[in-house]
């Protein structure tokens, strides 16, 4: 009889010894057969000691074979049933070799039978609603993994590449505990500007760490490049959803007295300017603080690097507007300013608000040219003496510069009452007052609420944001408001930004859109940077819009505003759902995408 010797590699050490009869000879399997006795290894599994209670379950190859690729995964998880309740889709996760992890987040997550049954039955349906005894046990419930990247040791911390490994089979599944895993493996910086703590589904991320929340940080230093505020954020939320509330939180980061920023051309490092166009008259409040802060507050707000309190550099700058007066909010000191007609000079598309054609538009500017060429006061009142005069009405309409409607057009939108109500007023020129406006370390508001008129209101808007770009752009620096202006850095927060920098087909928009733009593009080199917040971020014009390197992101329900942010499938979807403070962060030069928790205290006051 012919002997296997594969199958003989399996006989216990007893039965080798025994007597087999080959032919005539008797011999023993020891004496016949020299081999190697098969030993089975009983390795340990380097984190078998460690952490084995926490962990929501193993990697499995029960279901689906491991496999990893290029472009993708299939990493499958069966998660225990005590810790079932724990997951949630998003849940970050660490799958650990030897000497590195594989850090992950949950993608998906679904109930497979556990036994062969068919409960799709009306006798089981019945039973079922009547008293359901279900038990955990009769499921598999399986975790489907997303790998993000690998965690490495590198020096004295953890740095992060991409995922080219596959994890062994039963290998623990881990939450992730571990503060510096976390920042490092969602790439967040370990300091700079606090915009909240890390989430999943609405909760906290906790960890082991003293406090146990995870705060995320905007990048502000020049180790990777410019400051992120020189490259814009946007804050964007349906009404209601607190925007206001979250703003003046990221704001006052900016004003703390350790923050300076360059200054182009020189050495100097200085504070910044922020300068807001407050249409709701929330942000004077900045002045104070916030009287329901708490110690518990104050100790938790210090160990993590918030600023909080009161800006007591905050001033309020009121434009004179006839038949108007502030009465609001700020305890500020206020300033009064007037809008010079002289500003049109350079700047014809301050005239927008009263709505003209583009035809209208081309001859306004002719008009204007010639009448700031004429000596004398260049003030709105004789402008419109100079446009309603018949003898220069027929030196247009005749020489053919002007057609006739579009003359009589004009002469109709320039006698707007807004316009004499806010150019020319008793009150000191704002050209002439940016040297107290453009202050570093100085927040200067300028609230509109008061004023009933809404093309007034733009008129004022537009008039800080062309003075603001004008003067960061020019090369030329003609007095020291100006030069104040060019060597400041300055934050400018636009609220309802659509309004502004809509994408529009008149001549004045595209003209006003252009100019921001490039302010947008230069902003990093001027130390400009232009926080903007709305409620219709798909209104914004795209040439701006494609500048902004931040982006927050509120609950929105209009489908056209959630598609133009252009967020990933899986957080799209979360959008609409998002809860008071709760936000998604898209900012792919600071981190990877992220849900993050405001603070539930504003650090200032708010009401």
């Amino acid at each position: 009889m012919k002997i296997d010797k594969d199958i003989l590699a399996y006989v216990s050490s007893e039965k080798r010894d025994s007597k087999i009869v080959e032919g005539t000879e008797e011999t023993t399997v020891g004496e016949r057969f020299s081999f190697e006795e098969y030993m089975v290894t009983t390795e340990k599994h380097p984190y078998a000691e460690d952490n084995t209670d926490e962990a929501f379950g193993i990697i499995t190859t029960g279901i689906e074979p491991l496999e990893i690729t290029e472009s993708g995964a299939t990493i499958t998880g069966y998660i225990n049933t005590e810790r079932r309740k724990d997951v949630r889709l998003g849940t970050y996760v660490i799958v650990p070799y030897v000497e590195e992890d594989l850090f992950a987040r949950i993608w998906k997550m679904q109930y497979k039978q556990e036994f062969v049954v068919d409960d799709a039955t009306e006798i089981h349906s019945r039973r079922m609603l009547r008293s359901n005894t279900t038990d955990e046990v009769d499921y598999k419930f399986l975790a489907y993994l997303d790998p993000i990247c690998i965690l490495y040791p590198r020096g004295k911390g953890l740095a992060r590449r991409m995922s080219d490994r596959i994890p062994r089979p039963n290998t623990p599944i881990l939450p992730v505990k571990d503060k510096t895993k976390i920042q490092t493996g969602l790439n967040i910086p370990g300091e700079g500007l606090f915009l909240g703590h890390l989430s999943v589904g609405g909760e906290v991320v906790k960890t082991h760490a003293v406090p146990p929340t995870v705060p995320y940080y905007l990048r502000n230093d020049y180790s990777m490049g410019d400051p992120l505020v020189f490259r814009h954020m946007l804050v964007c939320g349906s009404t209601g959803t607190g925007k206001t509330f979250l703003t003046k939180n990221i704001l006052r980061q900016f004003m703390a007295e350790e923050n300076r920023y360059n200054v182009r051309g020189t050495s100097a490092r200085k504070n910044p300017c922020l300068v807001v166009l407050d249409p709701q008259d929330e942000y004077s409040q900045m002045l104070e603080d916030n009287p329901e802060l708490t110690a518990d507050d104050a100790f938790s707000f210090r160990s993590e690097k918030i600023d909080f309190g009161g800006c007591i550099n905050t001033r309020t700058f009121v434009a004179k507007v006839d038949g108007q007066s502030y009465n609001g909010r700020s305890r500020a000191q206020q300033m009064e300013f007037t809008i010079p007609f002289e500003m049109v000079r350079n700047n014809s598309w301050l005239m927008a608000p009263v709505g003209m054609t583009d035809l209208q538009y081309q001859g306004v500017e002719l008009l204007l040219d010639d009448f700031f060429k004429k000596a004398g006061d260049h003030t709105y009142d004789r402008f419109l003496e100079h446009i309603s005069d018949d003898l220069t009405r027929d030196n247009y309409v005749q020489s053919g510069k002007v057609h006739e409607a579009s003359y009589d057009g004009i002469v109709r939108r320039v006698r707007d009452r807004s316009l004499s109500r806010v150019f020319d007023q008793p009150a000191r020129p704002i050209d002439q007052m940016l040297e107290e406006i453009i202050r570093p370390g100085q927040v200067s508001v300028f609230p509109t609420e008061y004023i009933s008129n809404s093309r007034i209101r733009d008129l004022i808007t537009l008039t800080l944001m062309t003075i603001i770009v004008d003067n960061k752009l020019s090369t030329k620096l003609n007095t020291p408001g100006e030069t104040a202006v060019k060597e400041t850095p300055i934050i400018l927060a636009l609220d309802e930004a659509h309004r502004y920098l809509a994408s529009t087909s008149g001549e004045h928009s595209r003209r006003i859109v252009s100019k921001f733009a490039e302010a947008a593009r230069q902003g990093r080199k001027e130390a400009l940077g232009l926080c903007l917040i709305t409620q219709d971020p798909q209104d914004i014009d795209d040439t701006v819009f494609k500048q902004v390197n931040t982006r927050i992101i509120l609950n929105l329900t209009n489908d056209a505003a959630i598609g133009a942010l252009k967020v990933k499938k899986e957080y799209e979807k979360r959008i609409p759902y998002l809860k008071k403070g709760q936000m998604i962060v898209h900012s792919p030069d600071n981190s990877d995408m992220v849900e993050i928790m405001g603070l539930q205290s504003c650090v200032v006051k708010h009401i």
